[in-house]
Formats: structure tokens, sequence, C-alpha cells
């Protein structure tokens, strides 16, 4: 028996079943519809006999690869065959017959980019065809499959084995948003990059069901002839970012070498970890340090275009989420209400022109589009609960004193309390920054009522300055402007009795000490990543002989929420305890009211939040001032740094 009239007989025992399962598998596969076992075939042999008659210089590179072999099988393939002269031949074999390349990159970008799995006609219906490698294409009802003509006497050409259009033009290989990131790679050269860290973490696999293969070898183990890979990247799937996947559809900013290691090396300055915690990290990585720079430069670099239904506006990235905004949003314009700490920032008007990628589009750019501070440099701020879950009450062995000798007064000695800020009767209301260092307080919903609870501190001794301390969690190695918010004391009026004569509220102001504490990091101590004895004054710049405090309260009439922002400092951190399940930073107020002056100054204290932001020396100082017409006044003015415009 010849080998036609063989796999003829294949065919017509097993054909019918093969596409029935093919139906299920593919939306593109139209076998039921255009063929079956007693049609008669234009063609008595395979799709690799046939290639060679009808579109030789393709044939010819076929076989230069070994992927006849697979043509000639008694699978089922639909072959979009550029035409003799539409390419040329000598850019891949030589005058005898053999590659010039890689055989794998030239089956996978060349022949695969034109073979697609089972018969697929030109029909009344219009198809997105899958090719073998995975890359997708237009099969049009006029004749066209992508941007290439099928020739009209050429297309549905009958095999044993699959179907034959002969087109005028080669189709593109176009790369994925990940192909295209590898392109900006050279393996000797660039191991800082953003394709050197990515590959480390492929966890790429074998697709045996839809993989090709020809008998065993003497160890038993398959002989893939036509393997499929499953792609998988662990951390871009980590941030929903898989843009190794080819029916997705992204926008990528992708950083040269030189951006890429500028902004890790940015990063890095910002994760210096404690000798004592800077261990490997899982994976690959060498080190805490090492991961998490790659990864900051990593931040906001993927946006699923799916995800961004006001894409004309904003931008959010693929590690959005509505817990952590307004961070991973970047706006294109002013939109009606925007966070006091974001700003206008097109960066996809400032990446350049796209290049059109397989699923999606990718801007390549030698500079970051976005700041470190808008990036991962980011505001610490906790408020409230939180606040409360971050008292410090670290013991020492006796279980009684804290653990540093300077902050002497037992906790139980503290009355701290949570509780929450609300009007009986009254919005409750908040507090922004508008672009004229302006306060606007904005009515709020009760949803909101969180942001304005408080830790009520009250030191349970007339005659002592206590102590209250709060461990600061995700500091970064780098330089924080501190801010201390307070709600002034008379609110414990409203909130009691909900109408109290203003002339009856309590209006004294806190005066206090600040101090912090971060744990040592010098290698050869051997109290490595504990907490020293003695803490650092927190000192404002230019005031360096004064580390007292005091709030300047706002004096309200009428349902005004009051939030009291004073600056109590600037302080560089010499360690990173980003991410880490402790933390390395305390802050510390002590009261600073003797018995003379409580009349004027109240030791007990509401604390509304403490603020790290970023320091930026390209920003401007603004001072912060209540909108008149609501009938408050704030006594003195305090500084507040507001991100850069």
């Amino acid at each position: 028996m010849n080998m036609n009239n063989n796999i003829r007989n294949k065919f017509l025992t097993g054909v019918m079943a093969a596409a029935g399962a093919a139906a299920m598998l593919s939306c593109t596969d139209t076998w039921n519809e255009h063929y079956d076992s007693t049609a008669s075939v234009d063609y008595n042999g395979t799709t690799m006999q046939a290639l060679e008659d009808k579109a030789s210089d393709f044939a010819k590179v076929v076989k230069a690869t070994g992927f006849d072999r697979e043509l000639n099988s008694d699978n089922v393939y639909t072959i979009f065959a550029p035409q003799n002269g539409s390419f040329s031949v000598s850019d891949y074999i030589d005058e005898y017959g053999n590659l010039k390349t890689d055989s794998a990159t030239v089956v996978d970008k060349f022949i695969k980019n034109h073979i697609s799995r089972y018969k697929i006609s030109v029909s009344e219906t219009e198809n997105v065809v899958s090719m073998l490698n995975s890359k997708n294409e237009t099969l049009t009802t006029d004749d066209k499959i992508g941007d290439s003509d099928i020739l009209a006497s050429e297309k549905n050409y009958n095999c044993l084995n699959g179907l034959i259009h002969v087109i005028d033009a080669v189709l593109p290989y176009r790369n994925n948003i990940f192909e295209q990131i590898k392109t900006q790679y050279e393996e000797d050269r660039d191991s800082c990059s953003l394709y050197a860290f990515l590959k480390i973490w492929d966890a790429d696999s074998l697709d045996e069901a839809k993989s090709v293969s020809r008998g065993r070898d003497e160890s038993g183990n398959n002989i893939w002839v036509d393997s499929v890979t499953i792609r998988n990247n662990t951390v871009l799937k980590n941030i929903d970012a898989k843009v190794y996947e080819e029916d997705s559809s992204f926008i990528a900013i992708i950083p040269s070498v030189k951006a890429w290691k500028e902004r890790y090396e940015t990063a890095k300055k910002l994760l210096v970890f404690n000798p004592s915690e800077n261990k490997a990290s899982t994976g690959a990585t060498d080190s805490l340090q090492n991961y998490y720079a790659n990864m900051f430069a990593l931040t906001d670099l993927f946006y699923n275009k799916n995800a961004n239904e006001h894409s004309d506006d904003s931008l959010k990235s693929t590690q959005y989420s509505t817990m952590n905004w307004p961070y991973h949003v970047y706006y294109a314009k002013e939109p009606k209400t925007m966070h006091p700490d974001k700003f206008v920032n097109d960066i996809l008007s400032k990446s350049g022109t796209p290049i059109s990628c397989s699923n999606g589009d990718a801007y390549v750019v030698d500079e970051y589009p976005m700041t470190e501070f808008e990036q991962f440099f980011h505001k610490i701020e906790i408020k409230g609960s939180s606040l409360y879950r971050y008292l410090d009450e670290t013991a020492n062995a006796s279980g009684v004193a804290e653990a540093y000798a300077t902050k002497n007064v037992s906790t139980s000695s503290i009355n701290y309390k949570y509780g929450t800020i609300i009007y009986n009767n009254y919005d409750t209301l908040g507090f922004s920054i508008d672009a004229n260092g302006d306060t606007v307080y904005n009515v709020k919903n009760n949803s909101f009522e969180k942001d304005y609870s408080y830790v009520d501190f009250q030191p349970t001794s007339s005659n002592v300055n206590q102590y209250i301390s709060f461990q600061i969690p995700n500091t970064l190695s780098g330089t924080y402007d501190i801010y201390l918010q307070t709600c002034p004391i008379w609110v414990k009026d409203l909130q009691t009795t909900g109408s109290v004569s203003f002339d009856d509220y309590d209006t004294r102001t806190y005066r206090f000490y600040t101090k912090i504490w971060e744990r040592i990091s010098d290698e050869n101590s051997k109290n490595v990543g504990e907490y020293p004895s003695s803490a650092d004054n927190l000192i404002v710049p230019g005031e360096e002989k004064e580390t007292r405090f005091e709030t300047h309260p706002t004096i309200c009439e009428g349902s005004a929420m009051p939030i009291d922002t004073t600056y109590i400092g600037q302080y560089t951190f010499k360690n990173s305890y980003y991410s880490r399940s402790s933390e390395g930073v305390i802050l510390q107020l002590q009261t600073a009211v003797t018995s003379k002056l409580t009349s004027t100054y109240s030791r007990e204290m509401l604390i509304n939040s403490i603020v790290l932001i970023p320091h930026d020396e390209n920003a401007t100082e603004v001072r912060v001032r209540p909108m008149s017409q609501l009938g408050c006044e704030q006594k003195n003015t305090t500084l507040f740094k507001a991100e850069k415009k």
C-alpha cells in the first residue's frame, strides 16, 4: 500500500472523530461545515506534496527544517502558503538546501505563522484563525487573511490531510509584548534589565495534549516533533499582567536597559535592608534588596485594555485596586474629582509612538514617564484604628517596662482608647489640599467616618509627662517629612453632648516632644536588629534647637470636622522595612505640659493620624488654611509639604 492510500484509509476511519473534537476545541474550526470523509479531494496527496506544487519556495523552507514530516502525517492542517516570489528563499536556505539560521526560530516565526490546525475554509463567516505558534489572524469573507490576499484561484485547495490557500504576501510575525520586551535584551550585556529580571521567573511547561509525538526514545520518553508550550511567568501572573498570552490585550511601557538601570538604582537606595533582614528571598534573586528594587522598577508598566474603561481620561495599571487607591492610576486630564496626592500626568503622551504587538501596544522609553514618587516611593499614612493596632507595647524580660530604656513608663499606666467622631444631626466633613495650598473641607458620607477616628491618649498622672509610641510599617531607606494630625480636644464635647455652646468648648492646645527609634543596623553590633537604648529627636529644619511642638487648633462653629496638621520634622531612615513582618521604626510622643500650663495645654491628645511624606526636593511648601466661609479660623498656619505638581 502506498503512502497516499495509507493516509486516505486512516482519514476515512478516524477523521470524523477528530473533527468533532476539533469543533469543541476551536471556534475557527469549520470541518463539519466544509468537509466530510466522503467528499472528493482536489489533490490526492498530502498537504506537503501539494505545497511543492502550489508554493514551492515555501515548501523548500519547510523541508529544510524537517517540518515536512508533520505535513506528510495524518494530522489535519490548513496552510496559508506565501506564493513564489513573495519572499526571498535565500534568506532562509543556502544553495544546497541547508538552513542558514536556527531551525526552531524559522519553524516558530515563519512556518508555524502560516499554518493552523484542522481544515479552515474561506466561507461566508469571518473567523479568527489561531496559527500553530498561537498568533491570531482574521480570515475574512472577502478572501483576506490578516493583510494578505488569498489568490482567488488558489483557495480551499483540498488535500488528504488538510487545505491550502495560496496568499500574495508573507504574514508578518508580530511579537507579543513579552517578546517585544525580550528584543531590548542582550544575553551577555544586560544582566540588569526588565527581561533579565522577568526571565528568572519563567515557568513554562509542555502542553502534551496539543503537542505531537512520534514514538518514544530508548528511555521511554516521548519524541516531540511539534511541541506546544504553555507560557507562564510567576511575576507577571502575580500582578495580572500575562503579556505572554496571545488572547490578551495590554498597553505596556517598556523601559530601555538604560532607563531600567537608572530606576533600579533609585529603588535600590530606598531598599537598604537591615543586615539581619536582608536575606535571600524565595526564588532565584539573591537578596530582598535586589528583588524589591526590580519589583519597584516593574511597578505600573502594564495596563489591561479591558480593565481601562476610561482610558481617554486615566489609566489604571494591573496593580491597581480600590484598596490601594489613589496609587497605580495616572490621569491624562483633570477629572471632576482628584485625590490631593494625585496630579495630571499623561504618561502615554510622554512615551512616544507605540509598537503594535500581537496582544496590544508597547511603548519603548529611554526615560520613565512617571517619577519614583508616583511609582513606589509613596506616602505612609496611619489612621485611627490602624494607629491603635500599631501601638507599641514591647516589653522587656520582666514584662513590665518597654524594651528601650528611654521609654520608661509601663503601657499599663497609659489610658488610651480608640474612638470615632460621630456628629449628632451633622454631616461629617473631610479635608484635602487644593492646588493653591488651601485646606478644602468636603462633605463625606458616613462610610468615611473611620477617617476621623482617633486614639485618645489620656496620661493618668497629672504630674508626669507620659509617653505613647507607635510602630511605623513599610518605611523605606529614604527621607520623609513627618506630620502629626490631631483632632482638637473640644470634639469630645461635641461627641458627648452634640449641642454644647461654643463658648463652653475645651479649646486647649497640645504641647509635646517627639522622638524616633530605628533598629540597629551595624553588622558588627551584637544587638543588630534590636532597638537602641536612646532615640533621635525629630527636628524641624531651620529650628535645630527646638524639639518641642505645639498644635495650632482650628476653632470651628458649625459642622466642619477639624483636623490639625503639625509638621514635626524630617528624618532619613538608614534601613528599609518594606513588606517586613515586623516594623523597624517607632515614633514616640511625650506630653510637655507642666502643672502651671494645664489651663493652656491639654495632656490628653486625640491623635488622628501619623503621616510620612517622601521628601521631594522639587516639591513646593504651601500653607494650610481653612476656607473662611465655613466660619473657621486657624490661630496660626502650619507648613504642609505638597506633592509635586
